[in-house]
């Protein structure tokens, strides 16, 4: 095949293949089919960027209807992503306000170097710890660390699996609740910041959605999670791995729950979480999330450091009114 029709097919293979993603995912048919449009949806970010190679190829080969179909691809997937890559800032601390910082971090539950994460709690002293993939080798090597020690409250709940979750904190713990969801554990609790301001909080580890059976526990979980930010009578903070990006419907239908992402907030950008432990390929996906009631001002976002772990830590800083 001449190098000019080859570049021609491979262009429309590519602006084809995502115009439809697209059309699907603007019909909702990730309602319908969870999968395989959790996994297609999750990469919305880097699927769409051969869309700019077909249209440069279209408009060097002046190939209108190729260029037209290249086009919807690349504005479609700029409508995506600008408004996570936008740049923004923090929200100021309200007057009067109870600060609170949450750290939030997968383990991985088979890494043995999970106790570099004492370090980064060190520096960033956060309020609440909330890990996941809590086993006894993680957290066993977290605790060794010694960075724990100062947390007079704790809900640790380590399983050999990668559901295991353990949550520190410095302020009191109350009306701690372990349910199966999806026959996996979510942990939640009652935070008492002072005398008359309390919050619900949520350590978040849903399923991977890698498959047809994984991708419908997910979406139970995640609207088992609407489901609770709807009927509680304080605020709520959810915390954790949701394994779920802002492009993920089920995802977008919890922040319709009156919950704001802290990342979008605060305008912090690219700032992907997963998979920081792949040896060619640099983080790709926002999967780890910090989500808060309005109640709650967004004071702070910063992503951590590698701990050996396929995620890298999330530190926000909050202010409950």
């Amino acid at each position: 095949m001449p190098p000019r029709t080859l570049t021609i097919f491979l262009s429309w293979v590519v602006a084809g293949t995502l115009v439809i993603i697209t059309a699907g995912r603007l019909l909702h048919l990730d309602d319908v089919l969870s999968w395989p449009y959790s996994g297609i949806n999750a990469f919305a970010p880097v699927e769409y960027l051969p869309a700019y190679v077909a249209l440069a190829a279209a408009f060097a080969l002046r190939r209108n209807r190729l260029l037209v179909v290249s086009l919807l691809a690349v504005i479609a997937h700029l409508a995506f992503t600008v408004p996570e890559l936008w740049p923004g800032r923090p929200e100021a601390v309200p007057a009067g306000a109870a600060k609170v910082r949450i750290m939030t971090s997968n383990l991985l539950y088979t890494n043995g170097d999970a106790g570099r994460l004492g370090a980064q709690i060190t520096r960033a002293r956060p309020d609440i710890v909330v890990l996941e993939e809590a086993t006894p080798l993680t957290l066993d090597a977290v605790t060794k660390s010694g960075v724990l020690d100062g947390y007079a409250y704790r809900e640790a709940h380590p399983r050999p699996d990668p559901f295991g979750v353990a949550v520190f904190s410095r302020f009191p713990l109350v009306q701690a609740e372990l349910p199966m969801v999806a026959d996996l554990p979510s942990l939640r609790m009652t935070v008492r910041v002072d005398a008359t301001r309390q919050f619900r909080l949520f350590a978040v580890h849903t399923v991977s959605p890698t498959s047809r059976d994984y991708a419908a526990r997910w979406r139970r979980q995640l609207d088992a999670l609407r489901a609770e930010a709807a009927l509680s009578p304080v605020p709520v903070v959810f915390a954790g791995d949701f394994n779920a990006t802002r492009d993920h419907r089920p995802f977008a239908r919890l922040l319709d729950e009156r919950l704001r992402d802290a990342h979008d907030v605060a305008g912090a950008g690219w700032t992907p979480t997963w998979n920081a432990n792949h040896l060619a390929l640099p983080p790709l996906l926002r999967i780890d999330h910090v989500l808060a009631s309005p109640q709650f001002a967004v004071t702070g976002y910063q992503v951590g450091d590698k701990i050996g772990s396929d995620h890298k830590p999330l530190v926000v800083d909050l202010a409950l009114r």
